[in-house]
């Protein structure tokens, strides 16, 4: 290749690589689009080609004319530039006109960069570092999935390094080409045919140390939100993981699915009510419903759809898909859904899981007072439904009936005795802990080791002791699962957003009442149920005030937003996990190519350092000495030094004149004194040998 071609084909790999930044960083901001930013970092790069003239020319037309076809007016432009530069001066974060100059300040950087330093192993190893670091980050922490790109990424920075190797060292050789070509396709061939399980760094580390504490028989649980709670209690540890985030909705709780039959040590879904439940609705007819829309966003495939009040009539697709559930199915996409008893939204494909976009239609109910002071005999469930709903295990202690009996002594009605029991747990003997949590041995109950052992729990325990005390007073309960509102992210496009997370799973209870329907109780201590349960009163609290509908505004940090087990794990288990992928994970890349670059980088340190131990660490004679001889004389070649018609002392002159010394003269002195004098190998040989060597290949 011509040095203007080998340049061109650098730019251009270089400005590839840093495409792939465009992405994930534009994505965590409130722009719709990526082209400008595609333009602000590649254009400079290209510019860099021409004379500094003619380089400042073209950028700064680019940045205008980018800025102009994007914004509209100039003039508009730098009014909000000034405005977000006092902001930022004052504290604030920065809005999108110091974005759009920051991107465009790094496209110039890099220009400058791959233009001055022309050809460098220390720039493409920083780019190809930042890059694939910045995509690993990325998808680790956000929503960005940088699996469908990691393999251009991968082989772009393959190819940067080959040219740069080319630009460098000048070859006819074949070697090089061949190589890049084989190792090219051996990484398209992992890349299409390795398998692995979808997740991310935190959600992997966590769930692998704790998985391993507790295959020794303790340590903590599993986080996040789980399929199988046959057997609760038991410490955990926080996860921070994504699961997803939510779009145009006031704070509010996330319902997945409810249990009926309490077990003694957990929860299990009624064989008796193992059908479609068509309803289609938590409520009764006469209870008044808001309608709301959500755009969920998730981090990664799931087996559950999450929703904010009834079952969902509605939802759609980012494509348009539409399914409605109860009474109607639709396909979605190409598979049916419908939801169970529970409440959970299934697919009848067990495979079929969540696009990575819902655009998610419910309503949310509102009762009234004398709705919720109802005290009617229960006619709206059938027989079989009563029966699951007030189910207790026969193995129940007589002293948590008691218990029941005496906390609800005063109650008339369903939502007075619910109110009895939250305010039994708000007493002041309760304590929340996720750590010092015990596990029932043996024949040990759960709910009456909570109750009168331990007092110590997270909302599993409290939940689980509400349902089993209304149920023991004759109160039809469920057990409900989902996660809390999750953290605010802030007004993104005009809208709020929620980041629900692993550490975001929950759990609490419904109860129902004769003429209302299920009506939601928060019965762990150091939450509200502002954001769970919506009551019409007189005084009308602002429902839409989102400090009073968020539990985590007036508690502890520490105290809110409790984990429970492991979506992923538990789903392996139960057999309804997600399809696996058929891709390297990004951080698993990083890790490859890191170590490709350091073999690259260091690729003659490396040869020279096994070439010196392999022949000096050997007994020297004749033959063994020849051979050094031969690969130092192709050492020398490679090097550039014209070996063929001379003889070895006319070679060791120029060697020796090029490297300012005599170690060459005297290495070749003592060759042909062992092969022409027929003397015994001189043991300083070794020694000079590897001095020259050193120096050829440093």
């Amino acid at each position: 290749m011509t040095e203007w071609v080998k340049r061109i084909v650098y730019t251009a790999l270089a400005a590839y690589l840093l495409s792939f930044w465009v992405e994930p960083i534009v994505g965590s901001t409130t722009f719709d689009v990526n082209w400008p930013f595609l333009f602000l970092l590649l254009v400079p790069m290209f510019a860099s080609l021409l004379p500094w003239y003619g380089f400042i020319t073209v950028v700064v037309l680019n940045f205008f004319t980018v800025l102009y076809i994007y914004h509209g007016s100039l003039l508009d432009w730098f009014g909000l530039w000034l405005d977000d530069l006092t902001g930022v001066l004052s504290g604030a974060l920065p809005e999108e006109a110091i974005f759009f100059s920051a991107m465009a300040l790094i496209g110039v950087l890099f220009a400058i960069l791959v233009g001055r330093t022309y050809p460098s192993y220390g720039f493409v190893l920083g780019m190809i570092v930042s890059t694939l670091g910045l995509m690993a980050y990325f998808d680790t922490w956000t929503l960005y999935d940088g699996e469908s790109n990691i393999l251009f990424a991968i082989l772009a920075s393959l190819f940067l390094l080959f040219v740069t190797d080319v630009a460098k060292r000048p070859s006819k050789s074949l070697v090089r080409y061949v190589s890049i070509s084989l190792l090219a396709a051996v990484v398209i061939v992992l890349g299409s045919v390795s398998p692995t399980i979808e997740g991310d760094w935190s959600d992997r580390l966590t769930t692998s140390f704790q998985n391993a504490v507790n295959e020794g028989g303790s340590g903590s649980g599993r986080v996040g939100y789980g399929v199988n709670d046959e057997q609760l209690g038991g410490p955990f540890e926080q996860d921070d993981g994504i699961v997803f985030i939510a779009r145009g909705v006031p704070a509010r709780y996330w319902r997945i699915e409810a249990k009926e039959i309490y077990t003694g040590k957990g929860w299990v879904e009624s064989p008796v009510l193992d059908s479609d439940y068509n309803r289609g609705q938590l409520v009764d007819d006469e209870v008044d419903t808001t309608p709301e829309q959500a755009l969920l966003r998730f981090d990664r495939r799931q087996s559950f759809v999450p929703y904010g009040g009834e079952y969902p009539q509605a939802a759609e697709t980012e494509s348009g898909t539409e399914f409605l559930v109860g009474d109607i199915e639709e396909s979605f996409p190409n598979e049916t859904i419908h939801i169970r008893p529970s409440g959970k939204i299934v697919f009848d494909n067990d495979g079929q899981v969540t696009p990575e976009t819902i655009q998610l239609r419910y309503s949310v109910p509102s009762f009234t007072e004398q709705q919720l002071e109802l005290n009617e005999p229960v006619t709206t469930l059938t027989d079989e439904e009563q029966q699951a709903y007030l189910q207790l295990p026969d193995t129940l202690p007589d002293r948590v009936r008691d218990l029941a009996v005496e906390i609800m002594a005063d109650s008339e009605n369903p939502y007075e005795q619910a109110q009895a029991i939250q305010a039994f747990f708000q007493s002041g003997e309760f304590q929340y802990d996720t750590e010092d949590v015990a596990t029932p041995e043996g024949e040990t109950d759960y709910v009456d080791q909570f109750l009168f052992d331990t007092l110590v729990g997270y909302c599993d325990n409290f939940s689980t002791s509400a349902a089993v005390l209304l149920r023991a007073n004759g109160v039809p309960t469920r057990w409900v699962k989902g996660f809390t509102i999750g953290d605010t992210r802030g007004v993104i496009q005009g809208e709020e957003e929620y980041t629900v997370r692993n550490r975001h799973a929950h759990s609490w209870v419904e109860y129902f009442v004769e003429g209302a329907g299920w009506v939601p109780l928060e019965a762990t201590i150091s939450f509200s149920d502002a954001s769970l349960l919506q009551v019409e009163t007189e005084s009308d609290i602002r429902a839409d005030d989102p400090v009073a509908n968020d539990p985590q505004a007036n508690q502890n940090d520490q105290q809110t937003n409790r984990p429970q087990e492991d979506l992923a794990l538990d789903d392996v288990a139960t057999g309804e996990t997600a399809a696996e992928s058929w891709n390297i994970p990004v951080w698993a890349w990083v890790l490859i190519v890191f170590a490709v670059a350091l073999l690259v980088w260091n690729r003659k340190s490396l040869e020279r350092l096994i070439m010196v131990l392999w022949w000096t660490r050997r007994p020297l004679n004749e033959p063994r000495l020849v051979a050094m001889h031969r690969y130092l004389v192709k050492r020398l070649r490679g090097a550039g030094f014209k070996v063929e018609g001379r003889t070895p002392s006319e070679l060791a002159a120029e060697v020796d004149a090029y490297y300012e010394s005599d170690e060459m003269t005297r290495l070749t002195r003592l060759f042909e004194q062992s092969l022409y004098a027929d003397q015994t190998p001189n043991s300083k040989y070794k020694e000079y040998w590897k001095i020259m060597i050193r120096r050829i290949m440093s």
